[in-house]
């Protein structure tokens, strides 16, 4: 751990990620999905993109401090694996089970780019979900993922310039450079703006504060007063560059500072599984015509369906792949700092 970390564990990042999971079914769910007028309002409360920013602020934090821990690249890349893949595995082979039940048998493209994590190449499988009454994208989450694996790719260098030059100086200008891509290229084209410089602003605001854990611990809710006023700017004059301080600061202040809560992540991690599985999920609902009949009803079971989903996938295949990547680490611990090499 980094020598300007605090050794304080109890944190809300398990629920809180939940919490984002649940946004973003809501959000989408209102949104690209279910077409009905019931539950159209839904992305007008529950922002998507707010909750994205923030997992990217939680990765920023957690992912750096899983680097300074780590005590090899081979380490590090290994419990990013372990993290990432399996979760994601069984989130394509789901969508595949549906695209076979359905008889839609082409699915060759779409499965080289979801492994490649290119999703944007063949978001969707011909003859699947092209009646429900949103779009008939797979699953349509899966475009943050490529970016989180983009920011595991590039933490070892960020820190190596930061061990080489002045670390604060090499984060903010990481920070400053990722806002003004966003701006500019928000300008000509949101897609762009939205893909990995654009995001990695709430990145560095996670890592600002994973470095300076015992400052933020002392001064933190003048931090959150002074983060809450810089979001109300944002959305009073509309201007980007004070929202990332903003809704990262306030995503950690919540995970750091408030009363520990520990609600259903007690009992496991189930925000990944729920953030990679509601969609295809809310396709099927859809797909029934439950969301025109009862859309309310569509969207409870969805919640079900995606409960069971998630509490499967953690204990059947992302908790024992966790488990054999822990005890591989402790197999064969290297002494070597991770750093690359100059």
């Amino acid at each position: 751990m980094s020598k300007n970390s605090s050794t304080r564990r109890e944190n809300n990042f398990d629920i809180l990620r939940l919490i984002l999971a649940i946004v973003v079914v809501f959000f989408h769910a209102g949104g690209a999905i279910s077409g009905s007028p019931e539950l159209a309002w839904l992305p007008d409360v529950f922002s998507g993109h707010l909750a994205v920013e923030g997992f990217f602020a939680i990765s920023g934090f957690l992912i750096f401090a899983s680097y300074e821990r780590s005590h090899s690249l081979t380490d590090y890349f290994l419990k990013r694996a372990g993290r990432i893949l399996p979760g994601y595995w069984l989130a394509t082979i789901f969508c595949l089970a549906i695209a076979f039940s359905e008889g839609c048998f082409h699915v060759g493209k779409f499965l080289v780019a979801n492994l490649s994590f290119a999703n944007f190449i063949q978001p969707s499988i011909p003859g699947l979900w092209e009646t429900n009454p949103g779009t008939n994208v797979v699953d349509g989450a899966l475009w943050t993922l490529k970016i989180e694996v983009m920011f595991y790719l590039i933490v070892p260098l960020i820190v190596w310039l930061c061990r080489k030059t002045r670390r604060d100086a090499v984060l903010w200008t990481l920070f400053a450079l990722s806002i003004v891509y966003r701006v500019v290229v928000a300008k000509h084209s949101e897609t762009l703006a939205l893909q990995l410089p654009g995001q990695l602003s709430f990145f560095m605001i996670g890592a600002l504060i994973h470095y300076h854990q015992k400052f933020f611990y002392k001064y933190g809710w003048w931090l959150t007063a002074a983060a809450g006023m810089l979001f109300v700017l944002h959305k009073y004059t509309g201007w980007f560059a004070p929202r990332p301080a903003a809704v990262a600061t306030l995503t950690l202040s919540a995970a750091l500072l408030l009363p520990v809560v520990k609600g259903p992540a007690r009992w496991g991690d189930f925000s990944y599984s729920t953030y990679v599985l509601h969609w295809p999920m809310l396709q099927l609902v859809a797909a029934a015509g439950l969301f025109a009949l009862h859309p309310w009803s569509g969207l409870a079971l969805t919640f079900l369906m995606i409960a069971v989903g998630a509490v499967i996938s953690w204990f059947l295949v992302e908790k024992p792949a966790l488990d054999r990547v822990h005890v591989h680490a402790q197999r064969f611990k290297d002494p070597v700092p991770a750093v690359i090499p100059s």
